[in-house]
């Protein structure tokens, strides 16, 4: 299991605010308990890493229902977390949760083409604030467990590309 997911699991238990926590929370015991992996503890250290130094960037549009179902997904996560989210729409309407700006020519390349994916939504990103480095998160809907376990592969391998190139 991840070191986000644990934290995730560990702040899920002190706040139930609603049902998807306690069924992310159960999800997240049953996997520990059934899956043989290390546990691995997420440090404060490791969060106020992720909070100083990354944004999301979520990239929807305003009619697609994958991006209705994703956002509220996001929102929690994120201010679970307090990550700021950067919301760009492809059609120039809102979702319930992000009031997006409009997706221009220059970011559209810099994120799909130069990144090498397909142009689909949603599509998250997770942006390095200093290096501006994007990092593909997800593309389509997700749970917040799942979430939780790219956000935290996705650090994982950072920090190993960061140790290699040291």
């Amino acid at each position: 299991m991840t070191r986000y997911a644990l934290l995730l699991f560990a702040i899920l238990q002190g706040a139930h605010a609603n049902g998807t926590s306690d069924e992310l929370a159960a999800l997240l015991a049953n996997q520990h308990t059934a899956v043989a992996t290390p546990a691995v503890s997420a440090t404060p250290a490791a969060i106020k890493n992720l909070q100083a130094n990354y944004y999301l960037l979520l990239v929807y549009k305003g009619s697609c229902p994958h991006c209705h179902n994703l956002a509220p997904v996001l929102k929690d996560f994120a201010s679970t977390f307090h990550l700021d989210v950067m919301a760009y729409s492809l059609d120039d309407q809102p979702l319930a949760e992000f009031k997006g700006q409009p997706l221009t020519a220059d970011l559209f390349n810099a994120l799909f083409i130069t990144g090498g994916y397909k142009p689909q939504v949603p599509a998250l990103f997770l942006v390095n604030r200093h290096t501006l480095d994007a990092y593909a998160v997800l593309f389509g809907e997700a749970q917040d467990y799942q979430l939780a376990r790219r956000i935290d592969e996705l650090m994982s391998h950072i920090e190993e590309k960061y140790h290699a190139s040291r």
